[in-house]
């Protein structure tokens, strides 16, 4: 809360949720590899929302919105194969799955890069966000991750 009105007898808060926060770029982006750290570990959902997050705070919304609409294109054309075309106890899932993830570690890091370097040079003193306040958008991507994957399995009939 910030006091926003310290003369006289009243007194008047604003208040901001999180998203608002980090939709109007008052918080400092995360480094580049966080988003790739996240994509590794909860999938490629999670680090384009980690990814986007970053480019809102950056003052980049279009490039947040086109890698949250590509990540989501190509995991929903990725998993309708995956799930309806092979066999569920092949090995070769394993290995896709290994593949995808580190995909998603080596992409959005390079995303995010380029805009982080210049934002960077343009606010010399200031620090990234603490990595560890990505893991909401981080379990909020898995979730969706496993929700698209839950519905086109759904079809699976």
């Amino acid at each position: 809360m910030a006091n926003t009105n310290i003369e006289g007898g009243s007194q008047r808060f604003e208040t901001s949720s999180a998203i608002e926060t980090v939709l109007a770029g008052n918080k400092p982006p995360w480094r580049p590899k966080v988003a790739g750290y996240v994509a590794l570990i909860l999938g490629p959902i999670a680090g384009a929302l980690v990814a986007a997050a970053s480019f809102r705070s950056m003052g980049q919304p279009r490039k947040a919105h086109q890698t949250v609409f590509y990540t989501l294109l190509l995991c929903i054309a990725f998993l309708i194969p995956f799930i309806l075309g092979i066999p569920a106890g092949a090995p070769i899932k394993k290995i896709i799955v290994l593949a995808v993830e580190g995909a998603g570690y080596s992409v959005f890091p390079s995303l995010v890069r380029e805009d982080y370097v210049n934002w960077k040079a343009s606010n010399p003193g200031v620090k990234p966000r603490n990595d560890y306040a990505s893991v909401g958008w981080g379990v909020f991507g898995a979730l969706m991750y496993l929700t698209i994957a839950a519905l086109i399995a759904a079809f699976r009939g």
